[in-house]
């Protein structure tokens, strides 16, 4: 059952302070919504990135147990990453804070009574108000929503000018703003419909990974993979570094660190050269006489790629329509990053995909992040001690911004900083008042991440400890101040988002809001309605800046380039760490809890290093060491770092380009030079190639099929299922290697965390582990394969003739079932499955209080000594089942979502009835790309994989 807050009585009562008090009694008369044992659902809103993607939260006896995209979304249409996954973790975070506190003389926080809090911070807005403009400054997160009008309209209150207010996000494409105001007047982001293009270039912009909204991005770009031949969607990377963008890529272009503004200039020259035949849009082609001085050769020479390269995706892009350009992103976000995303969109223009693939006038533009120019500014406010109060929500400076901009010694010369931070991290150690602020899954919250599209948030249970919304705590604050009580006549932070909801009901629905229309918008989750895309005009004489490749800035000698790269489990770094994400291994580098620097095999044997070595690195910024991994999926001349990273701040530069006032991540020189020394490093990875093995098959035009081997001998009579064949189909070509999966299988089945010690001895406890390949052997063809390795549900099962105590058998309906409490630990099971896909509890799974609140009632809680593994989500299964059962029906196709495929952005997983010809699942274990893993060894199992799709000119 789908509810909205004000349905259940139970959890309304603890959103609001002034709700009463209420007594625990038992269910002899329960409310009507709660059924012990039966889930309840609430839609609300994720705010782990500015996506704003809507969720469904599954809770059970008022507490939530889990995350789910919610289908009715337009944005993330039911699918949710890996972080999204992780926010009911962070929910129950042991270390979240639990109150209002203050800090002593000491240095250490004390608990405050709320109310004394609240008074300390009016007494101290009141000084400040009084001391003039520019006292009193606001440092936030992104709040596209009421929570952000809320703090615009508590500032305009006590005197704040404009800008005095900073949204800080620290991966905001600022560059896509600024070149999209010097071209067309609208300084906005870009909204893409990848679901029409048949070919899309990215330079360095991670959209399967992190980039813009990367939910919406994978789902559009995976409904065009899948096939075979014209009406397949291409995928071409542009940049030094491999991630998981690029390794689904078709193609990697390796242009160097700062070489992608060349490579654009080449591809626009090329395109626009009368020569080519190729039609372009009138105000492109126009363009050329500006064009023509450009050699393409030597744009190709300061890019590092050939020129036959260039020219081939040149004649592609020009064929193969609409397509879609998207850059820059963080890992080509250099010293020209403005000029870079102009050239793309003047690429996109000139191929007719504006208004198609790439559409403006759909960025809501309600609370956009602003550059780190502005928040240098702000420091620079702070250090000259015109700041007397620094109001600092859910933004960590001193752990996601460069070292050498001296966040911390910024914020020391502030006399009060407030933190509404709910758990701790490295800016809230240095404030001296700490006001946590409920968790989204605790509050009434909304967002609008697109024109027409408004996710609303509301609390799925109550707050877990005396935490206040930062909404009310504002208000409450304003009450006190005589200056700025007057603008404020509500009480409560959920009587302002009324007034807000009557705004939306016009502005999205097109009529007035009534108790129907609330009550739908928050079962539902959110008003939603269409909004078409605005056309844009080159403005006259706007491209011409742009068309001139700048002087080379190259590092010095025996230097590398820096290229910084969020991850998708861990984004930007910095802020608390949450335990999966922490647990669960970078996709392309297998390494947990740890940074890494990554190097190419001829860079690491020229240094003498390998992987684990420690290296010194030093840039202009600052100097740090850090473990190596070494991987072939970078250029020679770069050095990767994952982005927030401690280590990575150290030495990234705390200029910001000069165009837009945006971060630089990529192009800064770099010195590496050896230690001598070795550490540790978690790695999950055996070997990063096949050996030959084909794990991971390919088909191609040419051969679209993949031969099957003849495993009809048997000598043993093969399991019967009289009723059903519980089944999988994974399409490699549609699965990015997000993770998504695996972060949902830790939440659904309550797989424990080790820590990094474990993870130091191999001791993963994932049931969902995602191998990546590198090619068939070391100096090889660099294909990048990925592929989810979970429990094969195998027909012939190597596991079950050997365990001693039938712990593990096969059930009627095709499952490989595990009996926990039958368990001895022999580890037979293990040592015979080809798979290796079982894992050994070596100890109790330790669930600190209050995580122990997050674990799945309908899964079992596994003991040391114990042996485990994934199990198609049984529980599901059975669910499911007895539901169509109670209502009399037969089990329909598509009723049973594991919690994998349930989350999937790509819809790449598939599950159902092998026995039931019509089921979807029957029909894609069918395909001729369809192949079984190690088939010849005859385990006969239930995953049917789908090869990746390559062709021979791919690389």
């Amino acid at each position: 059952m789908i509810v909205g807050a004000a349905g259940a009585a139970g959890v309304a009562a603890g959103c609001s302070p002034k709700a009463a008090t209420q007594r625990l009694v038992p269910y002899l008369v329960p409310p009507e919504e709660l059924v012990p044992g039966k889930p309840l659902f609430y839609r609300t809103v994720c705010r782990e990135c500015p996506a704003g993607c809507g969720v469904t939260a599954r809770t059970r006896e008022g507490r939530v147990v889990k995350l789910e995209g919610n289908p009715e979304d337009p944005i993330g249409a039911g699918a949710l990453c890996g972080r999204g996954q992780a926010a009911v973790q962070a929910l129950y975070s042991p270390d979240r804070l639990r109150g209002a506190a203050a800090r002593g003389a000491d240095g250490k926080l004390s608990p405050l009574d709320w109310d004394a809090a609240e008074g300390r911070l009016a007494d101290a807005l009141a000084a400040a108000h009084a001391a003039g403009p520019g006292a009193i400054r606001m440092l936030t997160r992104p709040e596209p929503g009421t929570v952000g009008a809320l703090q615009k309209a508590f500032l305009r209150a006590l005197g704040a000018r404009e800008g005095d207010r900073v949204a800080f996000d620290p991966l905001d494409p600022g560059a896509l703003r600024a070149a999209s105001e010097a071209l067309f007047g609208v300084a906005e982001l870009p909204v893409h419909d990848l679901g029409e293009a048949r070919t899309v270039v990215s330079f360095g912009a991670d959209f399967l990974e992190t980039w813009l909204s990367p939910v919406e991005l994978t789902r559009q770009f995976a409904a065009g993979r899948g096939r075979i031949g014209e009406a397949r969607t291409r995928l071409v990377w542009i940049g030094p570094r491999l991630g998981m963008t690029g390794a689904a890529a078709d193609a990697w272009l390796p242009c160097r660190a700062g070489g992608e503004l060349p490579l654009a200039l080449a591809l626009l020259r090329l395109l626009a050269d009368p020569a080519s035949r190729i039609p372009l849009a009138p105000e492109v082609a126009a363009l050329w006489p500006a064009l023509r001085p450009l050699d393409p050769a030597a744009l190709a020479l300061r890019a590092g790629v050939a020129l036959d390269r260039i020219e081939a995706l040149a004649r592609e892009l020009g064929g193969r329509r609409p397509s879609a350009l998207l850059g820059p992103g963080p890992a080509s976000q250099g010293a020209d990053a403005t000029q870079l995303a102009a050239v793309v969109a003047l690429l996109n223009l000139g191929l007719g995909n504006t208004g198609r693939t790439v559409r403006y006038g759909l960025d809501p533009a309600e609370d956009p992040a602003a550059p780190l120019a502005a928040v240098r500014a702000l420091l620079d406010d702070c250090r000259a001690g015109k700041v007397k109060v620094l109001l600092v929500a859910h933004a960590d400076p001193v752990g996601a911004l460069p070292a050498a901009l001296d966040v911390a010694g910024a914020l020391a010369r502030v006399p009060l900083v407030v933190s509404f931070g709910d758990r701790p991290d490295a800016t809230t150690a240095r404030a001296q008042l700490v006001l946590p602020d409920h968790h989204t899954l605790e509050a009434f919250e909304d967002a609008i991440p697109r024109v027409g599209v408004v996710n609303l948030g509301q609390p799925a249970m109550t707050p877990l400890a005396d935490t206040r919304a930062t909404a009310q705590v504002l208000l409450e604050v304003a009450a006190k101040l005589p200056v700025a009580a007057a603008h404020f006549p509500w009480t409560d932070p959920y009587d302002y988002l009324q007034a807000r909801y009557e705004d939306y009901a016009m502005m999205v629905a097109g009529r007035m809001l009534d108790a129907d229309l609330a009550r739908d918008a928050a079962q539902r989750g959110g008003f939603w309605g269409a909004a078409e895309p605005v056309p844009v005009r080159l403005a006259p004489g706007a491209a011409a800046p742009f068309l001139a490749l700048p002087a080379a800035a190259s590092p010095a000698a025996g230097e590398l380039s820096l290229v910084a790269f969020p991850t998708s489990l861990r984004r930007e770094g910095g802020g608390a760490p949450v335990g999966w994400l922490e647990e669960i291994p970078d996709a392309m580098s297998s390494v947990s809890y740890s940074p890494w620097a990554e190097l190419s095999p001829a860079r690491a044997r020229q240094l003498e290093v390998a992987t684990g070595d420690l290296i010194a690195l030093s840039t202009a910024a600052g100097r740090a060491e850090v473990p190596v991994y070494v991987t072939p999926g970078i250029r020679d001349d770069a050095l990767g770092l994952p982005a927030g990273l401690p280590a990575t701040l150290a030495v990234l530069p705390a200029d910001p380009e000069a165009a837009s006032g945006a971060q630089r991540f990529s192009g800064a020189g770099i010195a590496v030079a050896r230690t001598g020394r070795t550490t540790p490093l978690p790695l999950l990875e055996g070997s990063p190639y096949q050996h030959g093995r084909e794990i991971v098959k390919t088909v191609s035009g040419a051969a679209p099929a993949l031969p099957r081997p003849d495993l009809s001998a048997v000598m043993y009579d093969s399991p019967t299922h009289p009723h059903h064949r519980w089944g999988m189909a994974i399409d490699l070509d549609r699965c990015t290697g997000c993770q998504a999966c695996v972060v949902a299988c830790f939440a659904e089945n309550n797989v424990p965390v080790m820590g990094r010690e474990a993870a130091l001895m191999g001791r993963y406890m994932g049931w969902i582990r995602m191998e990546r390949y590198f090619g068939d052997e070391p100096g090889g063809p660099l294909d990048v394969d990925v592929i989810p390795m979970l429990c094969q549900q195998c027909t012939n099962a190597p596991c079950e003739p050997v365990c001693p105590v039938f712990a593990t058998y096969h059930t009627a309906d095709g499952l490989n079932a595990q009996v926990y409490n039958r368990c001895v630990g022999t580890r037979y099971c293990s040592n015979n499955c080809p798979y290796k896909v079982r894992t050994f509890n070596w100890m109790d799974a330790e669930f600190e209080r209050p995580l122990n609140m997050q674990l799945n009632p309908d899964v079992t809680v596994r003991s040391r000594g114990v042996m485990e593994k994934c199990t198609f989500c049984v529980q599901r299964i059975r669910f499911a089942t007895n539901e169509a059962r109670d209502e009399g029906r037969p089990l329909a196709d598509g009723d049973i979502v594991p919690a994998c495929a349930q989350t999937c952005p790509a819809r790449a997983i598939t599950f159902g009835d092998l026995d039931d010809p019509a089921s979807r699942v029957s029909a894609l274990a069918a395909e001729p790309r369809g192949f079984a893993a190690l088939a010849s060894i005859n385990t006969r199992p239930a995953i049917t994989y789908l090869a990746r799709v390559r062709e021979p000119e791919d690389t």
